[in-house]
């Protein structure tokens, strides 16, 4: 299914939430019970945001394979380059000429020197050859990730079509007070899936993390060229280059180890007693942003990111 009619079928939906009647009418055309589709909604939903970490971690492992391949690419050029001049001078100035054999003191100086040159040459060719197959094995696990990361997307649309389904059923069956409930729940299958119903502003720069989540909303606040879960992006934004420590600074990343996947928030504030404000998203809640004020040792922080 591609993204354009994913996207059409979730505002379908969401169209269908708002339209479809709520009352005994409604549940005797739906005998499941609300409790019972709430619960497999909220089994969906899990399942949705897994799916999503896991297309984060499989995107940042395949960033990773390609800055690797790339550099790879580059070294095998440069032993070419070098291989390629060695030809030259060898063509230019060969190694057994008639000054080499004059000069030498001996059979033996003769050989050695023709042994050397021979060794040099035998040398590269080696290097090179190993460059193309640690590049070929590389490349060969970039595309194993590359395949790995469609199939987890594919499942990833599967599940949020799973979900629709289940809010279109619900919503025919829900009583008043879940309504607001499935609305938040539609949109997060629609960021999920990869584009929210109504899509927010990003930042002036390209944002490529699944709306609702901390990771988007950090990425809204400042530029993040790298990929992976919030847990994954100390070791991430350290492989693009970035500054990282102990302290908190203003404009910062506050990456912490709250859960498996981790959180991220971004630093606002910071007062002379050590304590520090952030704003975030999915503290309390999936597109929920809130601020907090921390003070040193209160949450697992793993460190800050900065700029």
């Amino acid at each position: 299914m591609t993204a354009s009619r994913r996207l059409g079928l979730l505002v379908t939906a969401a169209v269908a939430l708002a339209a479809l009647p709520v009352g005994p009418a409604a549940a005797a055309t739906y005998p499941q019970s609300t409790s019972s589709l709430s619960q497999q909604l909220a089994q969906e939903e899990a399942q949705l945001t897994k799916l999503n970490n896991q297309v984060e971690t499989a995107q940042g492992e395949l960033d990773a394979l390609d800055r690797q391949v790339k550099a790879e690419q580059a070294e095998q050029a440069s032993l070419r380059q070098q291989l390629d001049r060695l030809a030259r001078l060898e063509y230019q100035e060969p190694v057994l000429t008639l000054t080499t054999i004059l000069s030498a003191a001996n059979l033996n100086q003769l050989l050695t020197n023709i042994s050397q040159a021979r060794l040099v040459a035998a040398k590269q060719q080696t290097l090179l050859r190993q460059a193309s197959r640690l590049r070929e094995q590389d490349q060969q696990a970039r595309d194993a990730v590359a395949a790995q990361l469609a199939q987890i997307k594919a499942a990833r649309d599967q599940a949020a079509a799973m979900a629709q389904r289940t809010l279109a059923e619900l919503a025919a069956a829900q009583a008043a007070s879940l309504r607001s409930r499935v609305q938040a729940v539609a949109a997060q299958a629609s960021a999920t899936a990869g584009k929210p119903l109504s899509q927010p502003p990003a930042g002036s720069w390209p944002n490529h993390f699944a709306f609702g989540y901390c990771t988007w909303y950090v990425a809204t606040r400042r530029y993040v060229p790298w990929f992976g879960n919030a847990i994954e992006w100390w070791p991430n934004a350290r492989a693009y280059g970035y500054p990282e420590g102990q302290t908190p600074e203003v404009g910062a990343i506050m990456v912490e180890a709250l859960t498996a996947y981790g959180h991220v928030a971004y630093v606002t504030a910071v007062y002379p007693n050590g304590s520090w404000t952030v704003a975030e998203m999915n503290y309390y809640g999936w597109d929920v942003v809130d601020t907090r004020t921390l003070r040193p040792g209160q949450d697992p922080v793993v460190g800050f990111i900065y700029g």
